[in-house]
């Protein structure tokens, strides 16, 4: 994952977009996003993208992403493998059938396999 790439995919999200922010999050390092909707990008040590999922929460959360990616971690085989996230993030005006749609375009376009996605709740 670059920032040329990130900026190409941030595209795809049209108006639904919040805020361009091309540069790669720690996991290492407390992330203070403002976004409560989003498409995030997990990347491996090498910056290659293993992962991608979105937040979609009932309640506000800001920092949504991070939130979310901490969940993840919680398995250890993510936590071995995962080093940093981009984050995509959305207005909470973009409807869930939108979001849906993005994380499953930018997971197609990282040439991401399609996961197993545990019942329709979201976090």
């Amino acid at each position: 994952m670059t920032a040329t790439r990130y900026r190409y995919l941030a595209g795809l999200a049209g108006d639904n977009l919040m805020a361009s922010r091309p540069i790669a999050h720690s996991l290492d390092m407390p992330y203070d996003g403002d976004e409560e909707k989003a498409v995030y990008v997990a990347v491996n040590h090498e910056g290659l993208a293993c992962y991608a999922g979105q937040t979609r929460p009932i309640r506000s959360w800001t920092g949504a992403a991070g939130i979310r990616l901490k969940q993840h971690l919680a398995e250890p085989t993510k936590l071995g493998e995962w080093d940093s996230f981009w984050v995509l993030p959305l207005k909470w005006s973009t409807k869930p059938s939108i979001v849906n749609w993005y994380e499953n375009t930018v997971a197609a376009r990282l040439m991401l396999p399609v996961r197993h996605r545990r019942g329709s709740t979201r976090f």
